[in-house]
């Protein structure tokens, strides 16, 4: 009944679909004319994050062209992005942790590649403080209570035997503000992503902890509908082939990685070396993730969503084409 309700969706809403023709339009970048016998294929992405990586690294080693994609980025919003997919103003977009949730729900789409088999944030905090023990009763900053920097903060502390009775989790809003209130003495330690991790050790501050040695929670995915899948099986294929070719570049080549970074978000080769070391620590081996990271999500999507029961893994996931992908690069 839910999967017929994202269906209709797409076929009531004539007002919606040119007004987020407008949206996109508005939000495209200026590009040149695709090559001649390119596939035209339009990605979202929620922001310019380092956690996609193996995307950027991608685009600039020319991984898509040679595949014959011309790749079309996009800024939008998770609503809207998630919307766009399914009334095929994208194609794939890069927000494949709440696209779980909706496919959960009956939405018909599929997760077939994630970056992270780790969360990308680091427990950051003033330089007297060297281990995440130290931090009992102290005041500890988190984005927004429920989210991922808030449950990865709650996870971290708890391993370290530091409930909410006797630590003091505050909610402080986006990554800038977080930052002001470390440095203002408001949080005596927060939770942040690459590169603030690296920015904010270059000037003094202490890395406690990398989340990703407590919580295998995997990020930045990407998903797809089923019918792209069913009848653009090619594309999707030469899609995820772009982005696990840019996943081993960036793990076997750091040198060249680094410089990627430097120029695609305009930091300084010290940044962007730390960057880098901070992100490679969460970086997937192969763009799948497993039963267990799986179930993290799932008990997320339950805890929300109190009419959802068991959630079969392939109503979800279909890595079928990565899995060909993996064996006809490696020749096995």
């Amino acid at each position: 009944m839910i999967k017929e309700e994202f269906l209709m969706r797409r076929q009531i809403s004539t007002m919606w679909t040119g007004c987020l023709a407008l949206v996109i339009a508005l939000a495209l970048p200026l590009i040149s004319a695709p090559a001649r016998g390119a596939d035209r294929v339009r990605l979202a992405l929620p922001g310019n994050s380092m956690g996609y990586l193996p995307l950027i690294v991608a685009i600039h080693r020319g991984f898509f062209k040679e595949e014959g994609i011309d790749l079309e980025l996009i800024r939008l919003v998770p609503t809207v992005a998630h919307n766009a997919l399914l009334l095929n103003e994208v194609q794939y977009h890069g927000l494949a942790d709440s696209g779980l949730r909706l496919a959960a729900r009956g939405a018909p789409l599929k997760a077939i590649f994630y970056g992270a088999d780790r969360p990308m944030y680091y427990l950051v905090g003033k330089k007297d403080f060297r281990s995440v023990a130290e931090l009992k009763g102290k005041k500890i900053g988190v984005s927004t209570f429920g989210g991922t920097s808030d449950l990865s903060a709650r996870l971290l502390l708890k391993q370290h035997g530091i409930d909410e009775k006797n630590a003091v989790l505050l909610q402080f809003g986006n990554e800038s503000t977080r930052v002001g209130a470390l440095k203002a003495g408001a949080a005596d330690a927060i939770i942040v992503p690459v590169p603030a991790v690296a920015i904010l050790k270059r000037e003094g501050y202490h890395e406690i902890a990398f989340v990703g040695d407590a919580v295998e929670f995997a990020s930045n995915g990407y998903t797809t509908t089923e019918k792209r899948i069913k009848e653009n099986t090619q594309e999707v294929k030469k899609v995820v082939r772009s982005i696990y070719r840019g996943l081993r570049f960036a793990r076997e080549n750091s040198e060249e990685t680094i410089k990627i970074i430097e120029k695609e978000w305009k930091i300084k080769p010290d940044i962007a070396r730390g960057s880098y070391e901070a992100i490679i620590k969460a970086l997937n081996d192969d763009g799948i993730i497993g039963e267990k990271q799986l179930n993290i999500h799932f008990d997320l999507i339950r805890r929300s969503e109190k009419d959802i029961g068991d959630i079969p893994i392939d109503k979800v996931v279909d890595f079928r084409l990565l899995r060909e992908v993996r064996r006809e690069l490696s020749g096995k």
